[in-house]
């Protein structure tokens, strides 16, 4: 009986792991399904955020 009860126990145990690992990682991928807000840039900077030196007057 032992033969049969113990394999069952970890095959079980595993099942439940592997679906709990596969419901969070779901959950996961669904929650980070959006874009990242974006912060206004000024429009007086330099393109791209770079330096520029000197007047382009």
């Amino acid at each position: 009986m032992t033969r049969f009860v113990v394999p069952a126990a970890a095959s079980i145990l595993v099942g439940l792991l592997l679906g709990a690992a596969s419901v969070f990682g779901a959950t996961l991928m669904i929650q980070q399904d959006t874009k990242p807000a974006l912060q206004p840039g000024d429009p007086a900077s330099s393109v791209l955020n770079r330096v520029e030196y000197g007047n382009r007057g």
